[in-house]
């Protein structure tokens, strides 16, 4: 008899080791049976999945406290139902395109997170990125109004580039901190330390074109320089409208689009005036460049030049 009961005994063991090494079933702790773990459902985000199910690399997976919760051939490891041969669920994945996440959030790196009003600017890789009557500018989503599109958008000393006004420059130890020069102007520098806001200090909590920066409600709360941009500090790139009216003009000039403008009838009278903005173009001085842009905005260059002063570079 106690050699059939070791005989036995082994012959359990064995079971569960082929059980175990299977890793296509997990043995019924009542009986010596096996039963096949339930597939993982595939998924897109959390929204994807049923009530209690999360959404990993893996698929839709069952959290748990204890093994109880979980279905037959499962077991609770590290949070979730699994089968016994698997330690790990995977990585989150709470979406994987906006649609995935409630209330209007975006989805950023698998993760849904709230932007735009006071939340911080959105992120973007291009325009169709964001919300109609906004611009997608160094990545970032940004007001179509804070957007240049010549350089007399920008007054004195500045040029509009790829849609930012910015300081002209030879190189960039005549940049303001936070920017370099990039073919001809001070751009903000687009950093690479965070992707998210859960990444950023309490200090400045709001990841914006890869910076942590500071949050805010209103411009007079952030740096010089900077402006308050949808919930978070940034760099003033912002045009300069310097006329509201006719009124607020020289007696030869119009307001045009918030900016005096000589009026003209041929490219003589802008000459005689400034040999800058030489060409008369529906009835208004303007740079030859201005009167034929090549580029408004860095979507008309080809693939790796920007829009600089109109031109491609």
């Amino acid at each position: 008899m106690m050699g059939r009961a070791v005989t036995w005994a082994a012959a359990f063991r064995l079971g569960a080791v082929v059980a175990a090494f299977s890793g296509a079933s997990a043995l019924v702790a009542s009986g010596c049976g096996s039963v096949t773990p339930p597939p993982a459902k595939p998924c897109t985000g959390n929204t994807s999945c049923p009530a209690g199910q999360v959404c990993t690399s893996s698929g839709c997976e069952q959290t748990c406290k204890s093994s109880s919760d979980c279905a037959k051939g499962t077991v609770c490891t590290g949070g979730f139902c699994l089968p016994p041969t698997q330690t790990d669920a995977g990585s989150p994945v709470e979406c994987t395109a906006n649609k995935d996440c409630p209330g209007g959030d975006v989805c950023i790196q698998n993760h849904c997170q709230a932007c735009g009003g006071n939340n911080g600017p959105c992120p973007c890789t291009t325009s169709t990125d964001c919300q109609t009557g906004q611009t997608c500018i160094a990545g970032a989503c940004t007001a179509s109004t804070n957007v240049c599109k010549y350089n007399s958008d920008c007054g004195p000393g500045k040029i509009c580039e790829d849609g930012q006004c910015v300081a002209g420059c030879a190189d960039s130890s005549t940049c303001p901190s936070g920017t370099q020069c990039v073919k001809g102007g001070c751009v903000p520098i687009v950093g690479t330390g965070c992707t998210l806001d859960s990444q950023c200090p309490a200090s400045t909590p709001k990841c914006v074109s890869g910076t942590c920066q500071a949050q805010c409600t209103t411009d007079a709360q952030c740096p010089a320089g900077d402006y308050c941009n949808q919930g978070a500090c940034v760099i003033d790139t912002r045009p300069k409208p310097n006329c509201s009216a006719d009124s607020d003009c020289a007696s030869n000039q119009s307001c045009v689009g918030g900016y005096c403008k000589y009026k003209c009838g041929t490219n003589l009278d802008c000459q005689q005036i400034d040999a800058r903005i030489g060409t008369c173009s529906k009835g208004y001085c303007a740079s030859s460049t201005e009167a034929n842009p090549q580029c408004t905005s860095k979507s008309d260059c080809p693939t790796g030049e920007d829009c600089v002063g109109n031109v491609c570079k």
